[in-house]
């Protein structure tokens, strides 16, 4: 059994809370203690590692991941998950949820059990790798006007047979689940989109909105029924068109649409993508100001280089990805976007660490557990740059991920 490790020579941001000159004990894979150096003795079994001067936080947790570099979820294959998985942890970000996108009900379904097959093997395995929460499933249940890079062919009504088939494929229901279905992402403009929002919850699923030119009254039949997050804001959300038309039409100040209720209504979380690409850097600062940092969750909305699917004639954009015009996901993780956020808005660096890591492990129903420093957390620690917030090296689950710590 390894001995406890003693970290020292560092800042920490919990992320509520600073310690300019702090001591982190892990010992099995577990935070057993986080505070300044010298307000407990080290234990004497401990290995002592300083970091001189780098900024440990907790790792980051991203909601929506679709693809990266040549894998993509829905290619079906647990060795491309696996991969991803690897590769996502060397960016700082050890917790994920993989994407299902819109597809037939026989390719969710063979995806949905590729994502439990790869949790299966990362669980037998010692390599450190980010953690498969559970399952995001992003669609079919859409507005067709609002399909986006989604194929409108396979979008279609609300199915709870399918939703169930989807989540045994998965590994059964919510935080409970291996790894479960644990977000559902839907339109709440479709017929019977309330009476979802509410089945799911009973499963411990949580109920997403996205993909919306839905009225007020029917956003807010969503959100009584208790959905209470919004993936990516401004992105692929409308306003409901003129009486008898079945477009819709961009937001504006005369018709805000659903985004009035995820940039103001406090009773939602909103997701939002800081690549500089899907929402201008204005536009970001504006929105977490006005959202609130404390509802605000940064998600990456990662995408292969070949598309939702891994297969499509894609092009790059920037730090994202576009198919025929219209924006796919990004290239950029969680982690690449903080130090973007940084420059764009003046936002306390716990605020900013925050949107990546408590807040998202808030959304989900396990602060405490990950997303935080604390006692009795999972050692999933990111070391950053304290001035860029820059990834310098990352733990997870007590296990260095990118060889050697530095100064160690």
């Amino acid at each position: 059994m390894a001995p406890p490790l003693a970290i020292t020579g560092c800042a920490v941001r919990t992320p509520l809370e600073h310690i300019s000159n702090a001591l982190i004990l892990v010992d099995r894979g577990v935070v057993s203690y986080v505070g300044p150096i010298g307000s407990r003795p080290i234990p004497s079994d401990a290995e002592i590692l300083d970091l001189g001067g780098l900024l440990a936080c907790p790792g980051f947790i991203d909601l929506q991941v679709n693809g990266l570099d040549d894998n993509a979820v829905m290619a079906a294959e647990a060795a491309g998950v696996r991969g991803m998985a690897a590769e996502l942890v060397s960016r700082g970000t050890t917790s994920f949820l993989p994407t299902l996108t819109t597809s037939s009900k026989d390719h969710l379904l063979a995806s949905a059990s590729a994502v439990r097959q790869a949790w299966e093997t990362l669980e037998k395995e010692n390599t450190p790798s980010s953690s498969i929460l559970g399952v995001h499933l992003e669609g079919p249940y859409f507005s067709k006007m609002m399909a986006g890079a989604h194929p409108p062919e396979h979008i279609r009504p609300i199915d709870f047979e399918e939703i169930e088939r989807i989540a045994e494929a998965a590994g059964g229901w919510g935080e409970e689940g291996r790894p479960g279905l644990r977000l559902v992402t839907l339109s709440p403009e479709l017929d019977g989109a309330p009476e979802a929002v509410r089945w799911l919850g009973e499963r411990g699923v949580l109920a997403a909105m996205g993909h919306t030119a839905a009225s007020a009254d029917r956003v807010e039949n969503f959100l009584s029924a208790g959905g209470a997050f919004a993936v990516h804001a401004y992105n692929r959300y409308g306003s409901p068109g003129e009486a008898g038309s079945p477009e819709a039409k961009p937001s504006d100040h005369r018709s805000p649409g659903p985004m009035a209720s995820v940039s103001s209504d406090p009773r939602l979380m909103a997701g939002i993508i800081a690549d500089g690409v899907h929402v201008h850097p204005e536009i970001v600062s504006e929105f977490i100001q006005k959202k609130g940092w404390f509802r605000t969750v940064l998600t990456s909305d990662l995408v292969s280089g070949g598309g939702l699917s891994g297969e499509e004639n894609a092009q790059t954009s920037g730090f994202a990805v576009k198919r025929g015009g219209i924006l796919t996901g990004s290239r950029l993780s969680v982690g690449e976007m903080i130090p973007l956020i940084k420059k764009w808005r003046r936002l306390d660096d716990s605020r900013i660490l925050a949107l990546a890591t408590w807040n998202p492990a808030k959304l989900l129903g396990s602060p405490g557990k990950r997303g935080c420093l604390r006692p009795g957390a999972r050692a999933d620690i990111c070391f950053l740059d304290p001035d860029s917030l820059e990834v310098s090296t990352v733990m997870a689950g007590g296990e260095w991920v990118l060889g050697s710590p530095p100064h160690g």
